[in-house]
């Protein structure tokens, strides 16, 4: 939907705030000519019916067409997707031509399709075509001399030694857009880890420590070397080519054993001796394993290590960094709003800075190299409902530029009887003198003392005190009678267990079943802590606190409340607020299902949510049973308020701009067919959340006072001109304290909206929300709604995880394929605690 007005304009204080947005100029008289380019093997060569082409392919077979003659002089002026587009600023050939390269013919067919004029970006909406058009070309001129990951382009010239094989590029994200101000390249700085490029034979010394002519690898380096070179690309020296292998594996034996029989000759030859008559290279590590760089079973091409070396470029996966590389790699990204700024500006300034080079000048395109300036309005914060010190309902203002409070003279709006609970102490047998165990008498005191404190109404003896082991946490048939005692020892006092502590000396992967055997199997709401921070006198006090606030959210207490003033053009008639996610697997992860969540408010201050969560087939982005979750939602609703809501507020989190309509013509379809029935139509609000932007916002002058100690913007900074889609009705919002790095500010798009919000009231209404999250005492980077949405999924895929984990593996023989898993097996809550918020 389109902005029903020229922006907001309530504000607390204005601030001028720098944008990582430039602009980028270009020939309006110029026309884009858009061709379709379509790559296949000629059926004459070698296994081209079963060949797939991959991208390095495309563009090999690309580069080559362009040094016929017909083509060599437009070379510069083509920008390709690596895919089926081209897009040039000169006419080409077109027809079908015939390209070689090495022992492969490819048939190459090139299609005009679309002269794409410039002046069409003035348009509203811009065309997507040459907004498409013109961000490869982008990409294409500023790929020179970089490394290019995703969305990333990653500059050699700067980079950081990790340690052993791992160093760091800088470099940046970049993103086209259209905005209020025009066309715009969104600019923000990133690190990545890289595997060092350079001979094989240093990552064996690295492994080995030392290396000669004797050296042999054991079983333990030979596994290292194998996980770290398997699937990795490397060229050789041996020989002059530019060819690229993709190392297979390393062979059993080592290079001085290996054999094979000579296709010529018909004799067995040793490997080594035929490196050293076809190539002159005497191989001087012969005790050292071969790489296999096959490209079939059938054609074996075995290399020594010596000859072979890593390619530049190869992403390091962050997840198999070592703990320091990894710490440092998080302290080079996670910089201060001024330091990041100026890293920005330096990136975009240097010599291979984006939209450089012949490509950009033949184009007529190049970009600003000063950041965009904009207003800012810092919105003021809602007025809280909480308690006196006497239990009764009180308004609390925060005056703190922060927005951070605490609750040293005020109590939770509504604090629970905690009387049946229990406590399970994993860490109270140690392995090793390093492990700590639970000072449980010291804990139990401080957490009871707290809950009072707070207006939680805590027992001060637990029903159930069991000291127990780590290792239980690794054998799900004994975790569940470890924790099934504590739920018969409540029953047998004639008691419902409410709440059962579960302490563990670490963080381990046996927490995904405990809280699949407690939400799925027992019914028990569980807190887990680690001893370690739980026996640290140093910030106790606030890490109690903290155990307070989600005991009391999970045993169905109110933390904290708004106020219906708070609450622009929702309140005076039943309201609803939901909120929408889908948790999908890791990357290659190719089993595993996504995992749907919905949540949905069901009292007054907005306080208190229901969860419903779901699998679905993997990766799918739309949520397949909306429409029956939010109907079990507003049942709920109306068993508690005795009323349907009749104001609906859909939050949906994690979808592209792209995926927009989907959301309109799926999801909202979905929801409305499932409620809507004669005599009941809620009005709805569609508002998605995006956090997957490279955005930043940062004060203009250092000196500002409107920021935060760590140089970012305050909470409650709101942006809803020049940067914004002209075409769309968005804004950003800082709702958060960033005290790590620099805010990222959450984009906000309204995509229809039946109760009339103007800027200003929709903005107040989504950042208030910010301040109910119920595990702190500040406001969070993302409306609660989805905030607890995003938890809830992560909490169904623990699920799933501690589900995989608790059965045996299936035989190889039945190891299932993508797409195979049975979602009437995806664990179901338990009756007890379906309605409940123990996904906090």
């Amino acid at each position: 939907m389109r902005r029903p007005d020229g922006g907001g304009s309530v504000s607390k204080a204005k601030v001028k705030l720098l944008v990582n947005h430039f602009i980028v100029n270009y020939r309006q008289a110029s026309t884009i000519f858009h061709y379709d380019i379509d790559i296949k093997l000629d059926k004459s060569s070698p296994k081209a019916s079963d060949m797939e082409l991959s991208k390095a392919d495309f563009l090999t077979v690309k580069d080559e067409l362009f040094r016929d003659e017909s083509f060599r002089r437009l070379s510069s002026t083509v920008a390709y997707d690596g895919k089926r587009n081209l897009f040039t600023c000169a006419e080409l050939p077109d027809g079908f031509f015939r390209v070689k390269v090495r022992s492969r013919t490819y048939i190459v067919s090139v299609e005009f399709k679309k002269q794409l004029p410039l002046s069409q970006i003035s348009e509203l909406p811009v065309p997507r075509e040459v907004l498409q058009g013109l961000d490869v070309i982008v990409r294409e001129a500023s790929r020179w001399r970089k490394i290019i990951i995703g969305q990333g382009f990653y500059s050699q010239s700067r980079r950081v030694n990790l340690g052993d094989d791992v160093v760091a590029l800088k470099g940046t994200q970049q993103t086209l857009k259209c905005t209020q101000k025009g066309l715009i390249l969104c600019v923000d700085y990133s690190v990545m880890p890289f595997r060092k490029a350079g001979p094989v034979l240093d990552l064996v010394q690295n492994i080995a420590t030392y290396i000669d002519h004797r050296t042999a690898l054991d079983i333990q380096q030979l596994e290292k070397l194998k996980n770290k070179i398997t699937g990795q690309r490397v060229t050789v020296n041996h020989r002059r080519t530019k060819q690229k292998y993709i190392v297979h594996g390393l062979t059993d034996k080592p290079a001085s054993q290996i054999t094979f029989v000579d296709s010529e000759s018909g004799q067995t030859k040793r490997l080594i001796d035929y490196y050293s008559q076809q190539y002159d290279k005497v191989i001087k590590y012969p005790m050292l394993p071969c790489l296999d760089l096959s490209k079939s079973k059938d054609k074996q091409n075995y290399v020594p290590i010596e000859l072979c070396e890593l390619l530049e470029g190869q992403r390091y996966p962050k997840e198999s960094l070592h703990r320091d590389f990894d710490k440092k790699l998080k302290q080079m990204a996670l910089i201060p709003a001024p330091k990041r700024k100026q890293e920005i500006l330096d990136l975009v300034n240097a010599e291979d800075g984006p939209c450089r080079g012949e490509i950009a000048q033949q184009f007529g395109i190049s970009l600003d190299v000063q950041m965009m300036e904009v207003t800012g309005r810092i919105l003021p914060p809602p007025s809280l409902k909480l308690s006196s010190s006497n239990g009764q309902p009180t308004n609390f203002n925060i005056d703190k530029p922060n927005c951070q409070w605490n609750l040293k003279s005020t109590k939770l709006a509504e604090g629970r009887v905690l009387q049946c609970w229990g406590i399970v102490d994993f860490s109270a047998i140690p392995r090793d003198e390093y492990e700590c165990p639970l000072h449980r008498e010291m804990f139990i005191d401080k957490i009871v003392s707290k809950c009072c404190e707070l207006g939680i109404k805590m027992n001060r003896k637990p029903c159930f005190e069991h000291p127990s082991k780590m290792s239980v946490l690794s054998n799900p048939r004994e975790l569940y009678e470890e924790l099934n005692k504590a739920k018969q020892a409540a029953a047998e006092t004639k008691q419902k267990l409410q709440l059962l502590f579960c302490a563990m000396s670490e963080q381990h992967p046996g927490y995904k079943t405990l809280k699949l055997i407690c939400e799925t199997q027992l019914g028990i709401q569980t807190q887990c802590l680690l001893s370690t921070l739980a026996n640290r006198t140093r910030g106790q006090d606030q890490y109690m606190a903290n155990l307070a606030l989600k005991i009391n959210g999970k045993i169905g207490g109110i933390n904290i409340q708004l106020s219906p003033d708070s609450l622009p053009r929702v309140s005076g008639a039943p309201y609803m607020f939901i909120g929408a996610d889908v948790n999908h697997p890791s990357p290659g992860n190719v089993e595993s299902p996504s995992i749907a969540a919905v949540v949905a408010s069901v009292d007054h201050g907005v306080s208190k949510y229901v969860p419903r969560i779901r699998a679905q087939p993997h990766r799918c982005e739309v949520i397949q049973h909306l429409g029956d979750m939010c109907q079990e939602l507003i049942g709920v609703f109306e068993k508690k308020n005795r009323v349907k809501p009749q104001r609906i507020i859909y939050f949906r989190d994690g979808v592209s701009d792209g995926q927009f309509d989907m959301v309109l013509n799926e999801e909202l379809a979905d929801l409305e067919k499932a409620i809507r029935t004669e005599g009941y139509s809620p009005t709805i609000t569609v508002i998605v959340a995006k956090k997957r932007h490279h955005t930043r916002l940062f004060p203009k002058d250092g000196r500002e006072k409107h920021q935060t100690s760590e140089g970012n913007v305050l909470p409650g900074t709101v942006v809803d001109t020049g940067v914004v889609d002209p075409a769309a009705y968005d804004f950003y919002l800082c709702s958060h304290n960033g005290m790590i790095g620099t805010s990222r500010p959450t984009h906000y798009y309204s995509l229809m909206d039946q109760h009339g919000f103007a800027s200003d009231d929709l903005q107040k209404l989504v950042y208030n929300l910010c301040f109910v999250f119920a595990r702190c005492t500040k406001p969070v980077s993302l409306a609660t709604p989805v905030y607890y949405a995003d938890l809830a999924a992560y909490r169904g895929r623990l699920h799933y995880e501690g589900m995989m984990m608790s059965q045996p593996p299936p035989p190889s023989s039945e190891s299932s394929s993508a797409g195979a898993f049975d979602f009437s097996n995806f664990p179901t809550l338990h009756e007890d605690l379906v309605d409940s918020m123990f996904f906090i």
